[in-house]
């Protein structure tokens, strides 16, 4: 599995209808391993799913992964067919990052009752994973009564298509990442030292929970902007942040900005807190800025791409 991958930044004011198929390209070129890119409903991104089938049709032997999907919108069923059928396209290299969602407009655009989240997220895991089994399908939880045949086609990804969980900002999302997740993804905006101190109450609850902790992959969404003028990438990431999250959250978002060897160092700093798996995000769709990041950063990191 890829070490490092690239997150399409179709979520950027200035992202275009041909920016995953142009970042997938450039990203290949350079010989990253993996691609990811985000989830939103009311919001002007591209469908996730359908975004990375295209990749898959202009790139040969990359992970792609969403970071992350917001599952609980989608009926558990549709869901399991949609990433298996991705899966299948891309022979065998899809990982499904899941997160609760923390905006209620998504689930209001989705009819999806915005409380009680969480627990619906757990009841779609445990139906996924049935449905991939290629088993019948029964499920009956608190939120989702499902009795029928196998829901076909079944993930080539083996021993299991891997499921990721993302956030990780409260007591039960890292229970929940600790119990059930093949992996975790955590934001950008804790620094390394949020991301040290998250994962070591993940392994902790995932030891209560009778698992190896080593069976979790630690992943984590890392914002670079590398230009010479420092203030100019401070301001896009301070745009982006502005255009993504509204005027209620200030700041840069966690961005490491700079000089390539400023951002150099600023992952490196998370690969000293324990993060192996740096998926690595821009605020801009410029693609200038994948450039500057994939000649003067990339071959610079002591990680496998």
């Amino acid at each position: 599995m890829a070490r490092l991958s690239i997150h399409v930044p179709l979520a950027a004011a200035d992202a275009q209808p041909d920016t995953m198929l142009r970042w997938a390209r450039r990203a290949q070129e350079a010989g990253v391993g993996g691609l990811w890119t985000l989830d939103r409903l009311a919001f002007n991104n591209q469908e996730p799913l359908i975004a990375l089938a295209a990749a898959s049709a202009v790139t040969s032997g990359m992970f792609l992964g969403v970071s992350v999907l917001l599952g609980a919108l989608r009926p558990p069923a549709l869901l399991a067919k949609m990433v298996a059928t991705l899966d299948q396209i891309n022979g065998g290299r899809v990982i499904l990052g899941l997160g609760v969602g923390s905006r209620s407009e998504d689930f209001a655009a989705a009819e999806v009752p915005f409380e009680h989240r969480g627990s619906r997220l757990e009841e779609t895991i445990q139906t996924l994973r049935l449905a991939w089994s290629g088993q019948p399908v029964k499920f009956k939880g608190r939120f989702y009564d499902v009795d029928v045949g196998p829901v076909g086609p079944r993930p080539l990804h083996q021993p299991r298509l891997p499921i990721w969980i993302g956030g990780g900002g409260t007591e039960w999302a890292l229970r929940r990442i600790g119990r059930m997740a093949d992996g975790y993804i955590a934001s950008s905006s804790g620094g390394p030292a949020g991301f040290r101190t998250n994962w070591d109450k993940l392994v902790r609850y995932a030891e209560e929970a009778g698992r190896d902790p080593s069976d979790i992959a630690p992943g984590g969404l890392i914002y670079v902007c590398v230009d010479d003028d420092k203030a100019r990438a401070d301001s896009l990431a301070a745009s982006y942040v502005r255009h993504y999250y509204g005027s209620g959250r200030p700041g840069t978002g966690g961005t490491i900005t700079g000089l390539a060897d400023d951002c150099l160092r600023g992952i490196e700093e998370y690969l000293k807190a324990g993060l192996e798996y740096p998926i690595i995000a821009s605020p801009t769709a410029d693609l200038a800025y994948l450039d500057r990041f994939l000649e003067q950063v990339l071959p610079r990191l002591d990680i496998s791409s």
